[in-house]
């Protein structure tokens, strides 16, 4: 099957300056998606989607296509992710002669998905016939144990929520997953009729909670150089 990966990241970065190109164990963020992807088995094309041409730069140094410039109007704190996506799918279907059957998304942001990653993602999608797979993670607390409070500060949905488990052993409680933005895959067509990567035959790929990790601050940033000088996260997975 014919896959498009894209890679989508802008400038502008205000939780960590120039997050996109910023290195992280001596690569480049955005390289992190470009060469899982290029490693994977599943990879037709790889493009990136950015407003900037240093970013376009060190993409290309890395294997990726930079074939277009992104609009201004796409590039801006208020942008919506999916427009970019539907940018750069339109961008592709007026330029390319190839026909895609799928779009996977690779933000820069969760640098941890690896190429085995990507090909289980994959594997996942063809084996369920399915319409998408997402990255997911699980759940640090479960959301019976999360609850709102009124504004006199009262615990009273709380105690409403909780009473039905107060005799329930916390192991003994289904575990809970939310995306972890690594990847999103969907089919061609669905994403570009629908404008969404969720439907009713969309799958999770567990991934775990140290690779699962999303950099929107610098103290994420320094998190993740403490997970790879720990080994905790393997390096190797990046070597080219």
């Amino acid at each position: 099957m014919n896959i498009l990966f894209l890679i989508t990241a802008r400038s502008g970065s205000k939780g960590v300056p120039n997050k996109n190109t910023q290195k992280l164990g001596g690569i480049p963020l955005l390289a992190y998606k470009a060469i899982a992807a290029l490693k994977s088995n599943y990879c037709t094309r790889l493009i990136i989607s950015t407003d900037c041409e240093i970013i376009a730069k060190v993409a290309e140094e890395y294997g990726v296509e930079a074939p277009f410039i992104r609009p201004k109007h796409l590039a801006t704190d208020e942008a919506n992710s999916m427009e970019v996506v539907l940018h750069a799918m339109k961008w592709i279907e007026k330029n390319d002669e190839v026909q895609y059957d799928a779009l996977g998304l690779l933000q820069p942001s969760s640098p941890f998905l690896t190429y085995e990653d990507i090909n289980n993602t994959v594997d996942l999608y063809i084996k369920r016939n399915a319409i998408g797979v997402i990255g997911v993670k699980q759940v640090d607390t479960n959301s019976i144990f999360i609850s709102e409070m009124d504004d006199d500060l009262c615990m009273k949905k709380h105690f409403i929520k909780m009473k039905s488990f107060y005799h329930t052993r916390r192991q003994d409680i289904k575990p809970e997953y939310t995306m972890n933005g690594a990847i999103y895959l969907a089919n061609w067509k669905y994403l570009k009729e629908n404008k969404t990567f969720h439907s009713e035959k969309t799958y999770g790929y567990i991934m775990p909670t140290e690779r699962s990790i999303d950099i929107d601050t610098v103290n994420d940033f320094y998190y993740a150089q403490f997970l790879i000088e720990k080994n905790i996260v393997d390096l190797d997975f990046w070597n080219y």
